[in-house]
């Protein structure tokens, strides 16, 4: 009903405000004045809504305080239908009209503000943006359909000769509306106020100024009132330029503006899940930097190019209206948030005057500045300098904007970074996930959503981690790591303390990548797990949360890779402790070099060489010597990083036993790290053909210059005798520590070698 309302209260406002009553005063003769004064006067009485404010709180009941109000405000409209026919003077006729319309705007003012009120108290904190989107998304449609509907009518009679009946034909419909609009205000359900506040006079002023006492506050009403002068300081001029100086037609100017409502009304849910899920201010500064564009395309218009100037206002249109969208629901929405709830109305009392009056006096000062370049420029470059200096306000304005404090609201730059994510494939993934019920459609859109890394959808999400279905949930953990939202830390963590049975590997896997230390006492708790794959999930987690000053989860990652019945956990806790970069878990590494499971092995020769654990090398000589297995490779590299020159025999060893490329390249670089030429070996390594053989004579090509013998090792080395290449090596420079290299020749050791020689 509160819709129904104000959907009718809008096509009743549209057809007796703006367009219309500007296009009936210049009908009736009256100034750039008349137009400024006209559309000052519902905003300069707006400090009514402060007493209005006070009074209506002592008011038991909210509907019984709007309704005068309301009523006055509808009927003193109707004296409009019969002025066109009035043998009266015009400027009779525009003073007449100013009364109605001053009375008008008095009794609306009065109770404005709890009926916003009582709106507010209708709707869930966390649903303000969520309501209003769509309430502001039916009112501008309405509000378009009955606009361009009502110029196609006033033109076609103008048209025909008879502008005072087309006049008054719009205002009877009007009329007609406002009636449909009192009757659904009258089945509203009214809402008793629990706590009326009677107040004295001194206590009512005191209380005016609670709202202007409040800090953070007065921010939000400086800029409400720097925000209402720049959108209002060009006033009703922008349809006085179309008609006077481009001589366009009502049908154009209102489809101009039924084409912003169109932009409007399909961006409102957009500007309302911005508002809930961003806070109000940072969707206002977007919104506000693109309000500031709007006049533009006004500036850009010539007299006399009718086709070019429709042109170019129908397809920005569409633009403008998105930036308005935003402004009309954030910029009240922040008013609601920041007010004192106990004393709500009077903070909207407050915020609304302040919008009202600095919306009363900017078209004034617009309209006395269009007066006095009058005087001087021809009338386009008068128009056209307002519209600037209106722009030039709304920037303005989101420079007041940075100062306001919002609590919960993001940052601007994260909002625009998860903005600027979204993808068309991302954007209907999004939407498919909140329409549809179908399980398979959602664990899809969840997987497409994660994938196009949208993260505007991570609310969606984090609610999907309750779904029912396992593999959905499932699917959004998974979509969550990849988002990388921290507001979803703590949900997962929920779903490990209050539903363990319920969870998954994906939950745990999701908190490691988040990498909050909130989770970090969560998953020391899934390390006991009765489920060997959450265990191995949450020592994995750990290893990518924990700093390696954090001793809870350094012990607890020691207790798991020492526990002896369970390899995969042991494994799993040792890759950890590495990526931790733990230095209080050498001797659990150390002893883990002789477990019997290779995969524990290879885990804990990683570790080791790693963190550079030099109490490791007796242990990995001992381990390379009893094992014989997949393993041994990587122990050869470790003992590489952390042994001796001592132990190049042992390497070289191993290495002449490996079948495969991979872990004999694997000891060869542990070669080259006790030699101090890894990073240069690996380069080298990854070479093929004559690309590594230009690389190799360019390392050799200073001490082939000055040593014949080395050119001969690589004469040797070309014709793919390795082993007697590296005896010519070792005779060229008699380095002995080239010895163990020429008595246990393996291929692609004489590259090692050559690296070796150029560092030495």
């Amino acid at each position: 009903m509160a819709n129904a309302d104000g959907a009718f209260a809008t096509a009743f406002g549209t057809l007796v405000t703006g367009a219309f009553l500007v296009g009936f005063v210049q009908r009736l003769g009256g100034s750039d004045l008349w137009i400024g004064l006209l559309t000052a006067i519902p905003n300069l009485v707006g400090i009514l809504q402060i007493p209005g404010a006070i009074w209506g709180r002592s008011f038991p009941s909210y509907k019984r305080y709007v309704l005068p109000g309301g009523l006055i405000w509808r009927v003193m409209y109707v004296p409009l239908v019969i002025l066109p026919f009035l043998h009266i003077p015009n400027a009779a006729k525009l003073t007449l009209l100013t009364a109605c319309v001053l009375i008008a705007s008095v009794s609306s003012m009065m109770v404005n503000p709890i009926y916003n009120d009582w709106l507010a108290e209708m709707v869930p904190a966390n649903s303000i943006g969520f309501y209003f989107s769509r309430r502001n998304a039916v009112l501008t449609a309405v509000g378009a359909t009955v606009g361009i509907l009502g110029a196609f009518v006033l033109d076609m009679i103008r048209t025909g000769g008879n502008p005072d009946v087309g006049f008054a034909l719009i205002y009877a419909i009007g009329i007609g509306f406002s009636v449909i609009s009192f009757i659904a205000f009258s089945r509203m359900q009214d809402l008793p106020r629990e706590n009326p506040i009677r107040q004295g006079l001194k206590d009512g002023i005191l209380a005016i100024g609670a709202p202007f006492g409040d800090k953070q506050f007065r921010g939000v009403l400086l800029f409400l009132g720097v925000a209402t002068m720049g959108q209002t300081f060009a006033g009703n001029f922008y349809f006085a330029f179309g008609r006077e100086t481009l001589s366009l037609s009502f049908v154009v100017l209102v489809g101009a503006t039924t084409v912003q409502a169109v932009g409007q009304v399909l961006s409102a849910k957009f500007w309302g899940f911005l508002s809930d899920k961003y806070g109000n201010k940072p969707a206002l500064i977007i919104a506000g930097l693109a309000l500031a564009l709007n006049p533009l395309p006004w500036v850009f218009c010539v007299p006399g190019r009718t086709a070019y100037n429709e042109w170019i206002l129908l397809t920005t249109s569409f633009f403008m209206g998105i930036a308005w969208s935003g402004i009309n629901i954030c910029q009240f929405n922040i008013m609601l948030t920041t007010a004192n709830v106990r004393d709500r109305a009077n903070y909207i009392g407050s915020g609304m005057t302040v919008t009202a009056i600095m919306g009363g006096i900017s078209p004034l000062l617009g309209a006395f500045l269009m007066a006095a370049l009058r005087a001087h420029e021809i009338p386009e470059v008068a128009y056209k300098t307002v519209f600037v200096v209106g722009a030039l306000m709304r920037i303005v304005t989101v420079i007041v904007l940075l100062q306001v404090q919002e609590e919960g609201a993001s940052g601007v730059k994260t909002t625009w970074r998860d903005l600027r994510t979204i993808t068309p494939r991302g954007y209907r993934a999004m939407r498919e996930l909140s329409r549809t019920s179908d399980a398979s459609v959602r664990e899809h859109a969840i997987e497409s959503v994660g994938a196009e890394g949208t993260a505007l959808a991570s609310d969606e999400i984090i609610k999907a981690l309750h779904d029912p279905l396992p593999r959905v949930r499932r699917q959004a953990a998974s979509a969550l790591a990849r988002l990388r939202d921290p507001r979803a830390t703590s949900e997962l963590i929920h779903q490990i303390e209050d539903h363990p049975d319920l969870l998954e590997e994906e939950t745990i896997w999701a908190l490691g990548i988040l990498g909050d230390p909130h989770a970090i006492p969560a998953l020391v708790k899934t390390l006991e797990s009765p489920r060997p794959f959450l265990r191995r999930a949450a020592a994995n987690a750990l290893g990518r949360i924990a700093d390696p000053s954090s001793d809870f989860a350094t012990h607890a990652l020691n207790r798991a890779a020492a526990d002896p019945n369970d390899p995969d956990l042991r494994r799993s806790a040792l890759q950890a402790l590495r990526w931790l970069g733990s230095h209080n878990s050498d001797s659990v590494i150390c002893d883990a070099l002789h477990d019997p499971w290779p995969s524990v092995r290879i885990a804990a020769a990683e570790a080791a060489a790693e963190l550079r654990i030099m109490s490791a090398g007796p242990h990995l000589r001992q381990a390379v010597t009893d094992f014989n297995d997949e393993a041994s490779s990587e122990l050869a590299y470790a003992l590489g990083v952390v042994g001796t020159i001592s132990d190049l025999p042992l390497i070289l060893k191993e290495a002449q036993t490996c079948d495969s490329i991979i872990t004999r390249r694997r000891c060869l670089l542990g070669v080259a790290s006790l030699l101090g030429v890894e990073q240069d070996a690996y380069r080298l390594i990854l070479r093929e053909g004559m690309d590594r053989d230009t690389a190799l004579m360019e390392i050799l090509k200073p001490l082939a210059r000055s040593n014949p013998r080395v050119r001969v090792a690589l004469e040797r080395y070309a014709g793919g005798n390795e082993g007697s290449a590296l005896a010519a090596l070792e005779k060229a420079t008699g380095y002995e520590w080239l010895n163990p290299l020429v008595e246990q020749p393996v291929d692609e050791l004489f590259l090692i070698a050559a690296c070796a020689l150029v560092k030495k």
